[in-house]
């Protein structure tokens, strides 16, 4: 699949092992956290459980001491041998046991053992023997000679541990008492309330900490979730989730530095949905997203993975096509683009045919960047949606010098719509029998820089595009009103309208007060329409066609002869006037046969349905001959003169030129055979 990203799926395996991996650092040390208050625990807790034990072994020393101390006789037969009473010894016996001490010893006042109550040496032949026993054993000199009241205890690997203390009577030592106590039990009971105790310490603490440490967590996580979404909503398109126009350019200037190492060859792929906002105003703008992201589908469907695929407008795509060897490649991936993109789509019950647009450029023979690149895709498609001739159009140098010179035109027309910089030029229209000057056709025109006409057909279509023809057109009825206030009362002038001008149902009161703020009558004005005017909007247009007439307005068909001609519309608006349009005209000098007897017949219709007729492109004597034989009311063209500033009409030099006949200058003036008022 191309470079897009999908925000919108339900989380996986992967995106648990991205997130363990982003807070690797932060659940390790939580771990090593962990481990360390665990060690400690233990540590610790093995530690408070020995201080434990130990202070109990201290107690039962010192309780069987006093014992010893206290009993009459007791310790005197234990420490000199003397016979002792049995009892004496079995109840001494019986009093260590339930003490818990395993064994103890007695030693003298010179540290010599002179009785030891159980022999670990001997166990095997013989313990607790009455009477006790001796092993001989001794303490060391250094416990003898301390002073005082201590103990001393002895730990041997995993032997219980032992406590040495000396024993005093009346202030005078008297022995030395070893006392090894079974305390087994009684650390297992100490452990395990410390575990208990520690158990439930930690879990108080695990909940203290966990719980806000998940918290965290969660919230670091949607934070994450977030940012990621914003990111992607700002390199991406939202409705269609390819790259956004921003990115497309990131992406494509990353690759081309690439690529200038590499020479890999790319193509740069500019398409257009073409009628998108019909489908938009005929269907809603929710079920236009619809359309717009099947085709986002389609489009990413005959991609390549590392392809980069934008939506860069409302209904502009672009592909950035990786490893190309070809044009030839180029065209086969168009042609698929083309077909996979024209299948049906079903939506509101309706059949769409989707259809593009696609101009190319080359890398790097057509740029070296994504301004560059984009611009000149963008010309090449833009000459394809005009033909269609082929699967695509490639962009050619001589293209961007064109649209250098539309973007001056443009300039040109801006300037001139802000500060009244048009002017007119006026053709005559004679009379088809007595040659008469009858009145003017106004023609707008515009001038470069220089001084130079710029042709009707470069400036009119690039008004159109930009909302210009109503100013205009208005501009052109108001200054034709103007000049002709100056003429001869019986002398009118003839202005083209544009169906733009139709559309917001003000035209009436344009005109109105055009006539007025000029002081002529209505029948000096004639508006000239063509027939796709009344196509869509006919009743309204009908209005306001009635409105002009009422005025006193004559209003004329104009380029009768071309595109429809249906005789409803004939009958159907209050026309005055037909106009013949001019390719009769050349189409008969040319040669070609009938063309002839096919303006008769349409001067002999629009005489019996009572209107007048003018022959438009008339250029040769032999045409003004047989218009004047079929009846033709007024002729315009060439031979009676071109047109020219107001400055430069002059009555009698137009009447010189039709008694010389002389042969007209075929001079293309600019394209000023094509009408180009508003």
């Amino acid at each position: 699949m191309p470079l897009v990203l999908d925000a919108q799926r339900e989380p996986n395996e992967q995106d648990v092992l991205y997130t363990l991996r982003q807070h690797v650092a932060v659940i390790a040390g939580g771990l090593a956290i962990a481990c360390f208050v665990i060690v400690s625990v233990l540590f610790v807790g093995s530690a408070a459980v020995g201080n434990i034990v130990e202070t109990e072994v201290s107690g039962r020393t010192d309780n069987f001491a006093d014992l010893l101390l206290t009993e009459p006789g007791a310790l005197d037969a234990f420490m000199t041998g003397i016979s002792r009473a049995p009892d004496t010894e079995a109840m001494i016996r019986k009093v260590s046991n339930l003490s818990g001490i395993e064994r103890f010893s007695l030693f003298d006042r010179n540290g010599n053992e002179v009785y030891q109550s159980r022999s670990e040496r001997y166990g095997w032949l013989m313990r607790d023997r009455p009477g006790g026993m001796s092993n001989g054993d001794a303490l060391s000199a250094s416990i003898v000679a301390r002073e005082g009241q201590w103990k001393v205890f002895l730990k041997n690997g995993n032997e219980p541990p032992a406590v040495i203390r000396p024993l005093v009577r009346d202030g005078e030592r008297i022995g030395f008492l070893s006392v090894q106590p079974d305390v087994t039990a009684d650390r297992s009971l100490y452990s395990g309330t410390l575990f208990r105790a520690f158990s439930l310490t930690g879990l108080v603490l695990l909940i203290a900490t966990g719980v806000p440490f998940v918290a965290y967590l969660f919230r670091r996580r949607k934070i994450a979730e977030a940012d990621a979404h914003i990111e992607f909503l700002a390199n991406h398109d939202s409705l269609t989730q390819l790259l956004n126009r921003r990115r497309m350019q990131e992406e494509t200037d990353r690759v081309m530095v690439t690529a200038r190492a590499t020479r890999e060859r790319m193509a740069y792929v500019y398409i257009d949905l073409d009628e998108l906002g019909e489908i938009n105003a005929r269907l809603g703008q929710a079920n236009g997203d619809e359309i717009l992201k099947v085709i986002a589908r389609r489009i990413r469907s005959v991609c390549h993975k590392d392809d980069l695929v934008a939506r860069i407008g409302p209904d502009d795509f672009a592909i950035l096509r990786r490893r190309v060897s070809s044009s030839n490649d180029v065209r086969a991936f168009a042609r698929r683009l083309s077909n996979a993109i024209g299948e049906p789509i079903e939506q509101c019950g309706e059949r769409i045919e989707p259809s593009i647009s696609i101009g190319c450029a080359m890398v790097p023979t057509d740029g070296r960047g994504h301004t560059e690149l984009v611009k000149h895709a963008e010309l090449a498609h833009c000459r394809h949606k005009a033909s269609k001739a082929d699967d695509l159009v490639f962009f050619e140098a001589w293209m961007d010098e064109d649209n250098h010179h539309r973007r001056l035109v443009e300039a040109q027309v801006r300037h001139a719509v802000e500060n009244d910089g048009f002017v007119l030029h006026y053709q005559p229209l004679v009379c088809g029998t007595t040659h008469r000057v009858l009145g003017f056709e106004a023609l707008v025109r515009l001038r470069d820089c220089d001084g130079n006409l710029i042709s009707p057909s470069e400036f009119v279509p690039i008004a159109e595009a930009r909302g210009y023809i109503k100013r205009i057109g208005t501009w052109v009825i108001q200054e034709a009103a103007r000049q002709a206030a100056q003429w001869p009362d019986d002398c009118f002038v003839s202005v083209n309208l544009s169906t733009v001008q139709f559309v917001d149902g003000d035209l009436v009161s344009v005109v109105t007060d055009a006539i007025a703020k000029a002081r002529i009558e209505g029948n000096k004005l004639e508006l000239e329409v063509v027939e796709s005017l009344v196509l869509d909007r006919s009743d309204d247009v009908l209005e306001q066609l009635k409105g002009l007439r009422a005025l006193g307005i004559r209003v004329a068909m104009d380029d009768f002869g071309t595109g429809y001609s249906s005789l409803s519309y004939v009958w159907r608006f209050p026309f005055d006037k037909l106009k013949i349009d001019q390719s009769f005209m050349f189409a008969m000098a040319r040669g070609e046969e009938k063309v002839d007897q096919l303006v008769r017949t349409i001067v002999a219709m629009g005489h019996h349905m009572g209107m007048k007729v003018v022959t438009e492109g008339v250029e040769y004597a032999e045409q003004v001959e047989m218009l004047r034989d079929c009846g033709c009311d007024q002729i315009q063209g060439y031979y009676f003169g071109k047109p020219v500033p107001a400055s430069e009409i002059a009555f009698e030099a137009l009447d010189h030129f039709r008694r010389n006949r002389i042969q007209p200058r075929l001079e293309n003036d600019g394209g000023q055979h094509s009408r180009a008022s508003a």
